[in-house]
């Protein structure tokens, strides 16, 4: 039974369930980021550098793309583009669109309800819950989480080749059985808990553990436990059908083959998917989302406090990743969570700042070109750092300066990319 969220936040938490939530997480290189981060005054967001970073990621191959901020002087939004090339539709913030790996941090928050109801542990093996479905009881429901299982991700065979892979699935449903197959026929990347290795296969495992604790389709408990009580009107689990009901954003596709036409990938089933990334939002809720999730609205303090402990994910020392939710360093200090999103025609960036009073989502129209995800992640540092001074002037100066340029961080990788 779910917990009404009224009361669900004033459950109180045991010390041996905080020592649970927050166990080992590799503690070497753990950073905690609570609500004692780094604090610096908040700068007004730099609207003309969220429309250069939309427009950025147009000049790199997206028909359109959008951005939505919400701070504490309420929201403010900017498109660009076209969110349907045929008719030649504007952008516009109030459409749906699928969000991709947006999704693992809805499975990651469902998950971790049934931590706090005593559904499941996060450091006991997968195979107590689902017996002998992994070849290595080692793999505990804490590496699902962090991408610490080892479990190949069968989406880098699947979409060797972007196009015909992309066709060969389009409209077909896969059990979740048959996506974890697809990843045990693969080498593992590594042992338990060595390392991070993102793989869409630990979410898919994620969904499974969800339905067998729940007895209900993962559907059933993101509507109860998520979007129900948060009011988000523009959200749905949508599997398998193929339609985006309702305004939504028209999805491209491009080609591996340089100057190839690009392909309407609008209407799928995204069973390839499923928990790891069949969601459809909006600006809108995807702010209200991410807000909720950060204020303590859908877990309590100790269990929010376990998944924003975060460990790097590459060497740059600005990338994180938690239970379910990344976290970006950025350069003015401020740190934001969320989660990337990347599915056919669909680039995807929901973060908020820790403490929920700031929040962004982002939109470019297209995939499976790098360029275009890279220039869209410039939104964040427009929108959470403001507007960049101008640099000291110096007699030996020729060049202009820029006051508006944010350099976005390196795209995260939720999909193979060709480009």
């Amino acid at each position: 039974m779910t917990v009404p969220l009224s009361s669900h936040r004033r459950l109180t938490v045991s010390a041996a369930l905080i020592a649970a939530l927050t166990g080992a997480l590799a503690p070497a290189t753990a950073a905690s980021a609570g609500p004692t981060a780094i604090r610096t005054r908040t700068p007004a967001p730099d609207m003309a550098g969220v429309v250069a970073a939309l427009e950025s990621a147009m000049a790199n191959g997206a028909p359109g793309a959008m951005a939505r901020y919400v701070g504490p002087d309420g929201p403010r939004g900017r498109a660009v583009g076209v969110r349907d090339r045929e008719s030649g539709t504007a952008m516009d913030t109030r459409a749906r669109f699928r969000i991709g790996s947006v999704s693992k941090t809805f499975s990651s928050v469902v998950l971790l309800q049934l931590v706090e109801e005593g559904r499941l542990k996060l450091d006991t093996p997968v195979n107590t819950y689902l017996e002998g479905l992994l070849p290595d009881d080692r793999i505990t429901v804490r590496h699902l989480l962090t991408h610490r299982s080892g479990l190949a991700d069968y989406t880098d065979a699947m979409f060797n080749e972007t196009v015909p892979g992309f066709e060969a699935v389009r409209n077909r449903v896969f059990s979740y059985q048959e996506l974890v197959d697809l990843s045990l026929a693969e080498p593992r990347t590594t042992e338990p808990g060595a390392a991070y290795a993102y793989s869409n296969t630990n979410f898919v495992v994620v969904g499974m553990l969800i339905e067998k604790l729940t007895g209900r389709p993962v559907a059933e408990a993101y509507q109860r436990r998520i979007i129900k009580p948060l009011g988000l009107r523009a959200t749905a689990y949508v599997h398998p059908d193929t339609r985006i009901k309702g305004t939504h954003v028209r999805g491209y596709l491009h080609p591996d083959e340089a100057g190839a036409p690009l392909v309407d990938s609008t209407q799928q089933t995204v069973s390839w998917a499923q928990s790891a990334g069949a969601v459809i939002s909006s600006p809108a809720d995807l702010n209200t989302f991410t807000s909720a999730l950060m204020r303590g609205r859908l877990l309590s303090p100790a269990t929010l406090e376990a998944m924003t402990t975060v460990t790097p994910t590459d060497g740059t020392n600005t990338r994180f990743y938690g239970l379910g939710l990344r976290r970006y360093d950025l350069s003015c200090g401020t740190r934001v969570y969320g989660h990337t999103g990347t599915v056919q025609g669909y680039y995807t960036y929901a973060f908020s700042t820790r403490d929920g009073r700031r929040s962004l989502s982002a939109l470019a129209n297209t995939s499976n070109h790098g360029a275009a995800n890279t220039a869209l992640g410039g939104t964040l540092e427009a929108a959470f750092c403001g507007k960049r001074p101008a640099p000291a002037s110096t007699a030996r100066s020729t060049r202009p300066s820029d006051t508006s340029a944010h350099a976005p961080l390196p795209a995260e990788r939720d999909l193979p990319e060709r480009h």
